[in-house]
């Protein structure tokens, strides 16, 4: 491993440590998810918002993707604060909670600091938030 890749692993391993409290956010917040749901009180609308956010977060992270590797703050923040409040909003709690992270320093410290790893944690964590939002969809709409 280079220097390089040790300071982004250090980074990385440094956000785990001194965010001990993103280990044990859920990736999805169900009492989120389901008052989402209960407020707009029609799943099939539910379930077209549910896709909505789905596809705009991964055009979200494709943008979060494409900043980081052209280093264009100013996209990478807004994308990300995107992504941030679109993911709260639905339950997506650990997702959130990273881009909050991301948005933030990506200000206070510019975006040369973030590596690839963070944007592949912000990955993992968008692939198992969808992979509990598709779960609870489907049992909602095979429940009576």
């Amino acid at each position: 491993m280079t220097s390089t890749e040790d300071d982004a692993t250090a980074s990385l391993s440094e956000f785990i440590d001194n965010h001990p409290e993103f280990t044990h956010l859920p990736i999805l917040d169900l009492e989120v998810f389901e008052d989402l749901r209960l407020s707009i009180d029609d799943d099939l609308v539910f379930s077209d918002l549910v896709t909505i956010y789905l596809d705009s977060a991964e055009n979200l992270i494709e943008a979060i993707q494409m900043s980081l590797k052209i280093q264009d703050v100013v996209e990478f923040s807004i994308s990300c604060h995107s992504l941030k409040s679109t993911s709260a909003s639905i339950g997506a709690r650990k997702l959130s909670y990273l881009c909050k992270f991301l948005e933030k320093s990506s200000k206070a410290k510019g975006i040369e600091h973030i590596s690839q790893d963070y944007f592949d944690l912000v990955v993992k964590e968008y692939d198992l938030a969808i992979a509990q939002i598709r779960d609870r969809v489907i049992s909602l709409m095979s429940s009576p």
